[in-house]
């Protein structure tokens, strides 16, 4: 009986999957007030801002947020994160590993990526890496080390097989992992990162996306949360447990920056003379030399910051828990802080038409009014 009541389990499991992985690549329903529901990124184009969230919502406005219509999305999974080229072309990024991208300014949406294929080239990336190190072990100059060198180095390969064997159990499963940001460089060049070291770049408008995690120090496979650019190109990389990096490259390798904090840094932002990096607990980390050097922002804030933008002015608006909105007009050196009062938790923020628009929990809030620029 105890076998036949595993067999039974492990069957109720994988028709569980299938009903998820069903569910997930299904075409978005269409629902009733949907900025009302939970969103979680926002963006401003040339007469429209837009919006993602859950069960693959994307909705957007063209009368500076009156009323909000919802686009054609084939999936219904979660959606995290949007980047857009110009107002036409854009990239929506989310659960299940997923990346859409439009043609037509959002109205409609195509699927480029999803995790099956993230989870099969991840497989390969992981193979190949035992691969190499059982060469490597069996080449002459390491069975001339001494016994505790190759046994270090036989560790190593272990865990090479544990990674192996973690990717085939991801592959079985269908996917699961989310991307959690994408941002573009051009029209061409992108990359999407997320959960468990999920880091894929495309140099070819997303018709193509490739694993890139081999030139970046996350043995631990820690998430990736936040990505940015500055005015030269360099890029930079949030994640858990203080990830940090910045790449001078457009991405092709990534130095890690220690020692800044070692709680989770949920975004970056940058304006033209600093970087910011902010998270956990409302920390915030601020660089005036391109990320080589950081130190702390003090602010009475204590509640986590999930999302950041600059404004066309240069200030900059950071989001988060229990409604938190701050601002900085003096690149980030301090912050002033308020909060929304339905003290609702905000994950994204834009301008759009003279007014701040931030997403989260309960959809879609104009956080203020604005003053047109004189």
């Amino acid at each position: 009986m105890a076998l036949l009541s595993r067999i039974l389990l492990l069957s109720l499991i994988v028709i569980a999957n299938q009903a998820l992985a069903d569910f997930a690549f299904a075409p978005a329903i269409e629902v009733a007030s949907p900025d009302s529901r939970q969103l979680l990124d926002i963006v401003s184009l040339d007469q429209r801002v837009l919006a993602v969230g859950e069960s693959g919502l994307i909705i957007y406005s063209d009368d500076g947020g009156r009323s909000w219509l919802q686009a054609a999305v084939p999936v219904s999974t979660t959606l995290t994160a949007v980047f857009f080229v110009g107002d036409k072309k854009g990239w929506a990024v989310g659960h299940s590993g997923v990346i859409l991208q439009t043609t037509d300014a959002g109205l409609s949406w195509q699927l480029q990526f999803d995790g099956n294929k993230a989870n099969r080239q991840y497989l390969e990336f992981t193979r190949q890496g035992e691969i190499q190190l059982r060469r490597e072990l069996a080449s002459p100059e390491i069975q001339a080390l001494d016994d505790a060198q190759r046994e270090a180095l036989e560790y190593t390969l272990e865990d090479a097989g544990f990674a192996v064997e973690d990717a085939e159990e991801a592959v079985n499963k269908g996917p699961a992992d989310p991307f959690l940001d994408v941002l573009f460089l051009d029209a061409n060049k992108g990359i999407a990162v997320g959960a468990y070291g999920m880091l894929y770049q495309t140099n070819d408008g997303g018709v193509n996306w490739q694993f890139a995690g081999a030139n970046i120090n996350n043995a631990g496979r820690y998430h990736y949360y936040g990505l940015a650019v500055d005015k030269t190109g360099t890029l930079y990389l949030s994640g858990e447990a203080g990830l940090l990096y910045r790449s001078a490259d457009s991405g092709v390798s990534w130095q890690r920056i220690e020692g800044v904090y070692d709680g989770s840094l949920f975004g970056v932002v940058t304006t033209a003379n600093s970087v910011i990096a902010f998270g956990l607990r409302g920390n915030i980390f601020r660089s005036d030399d391109q990320g080589k050097s950081w130190s702390p922002v003090v602010t009475s804030n204590t509640y986590g910051l999930y999302g950041g933008a600059v404004l066309p002015d240069g200030e900059i608006v950071l989001v988060g828990a229990g409604g938190a909105v701050l601002n900085s007009r003096d690149d980030g050196a301090t912050f002033t802080g308020a909060i929304q009062p339905g003290r609702s938790t905000l994950s994204a923020v834009e301008l759009f038409n003279q007014h701040i628009f931030a997403v989260g929990m309960s959809g879609v809030e104009r956080v203020e009014q604005r003053e047109a620029a004189q």
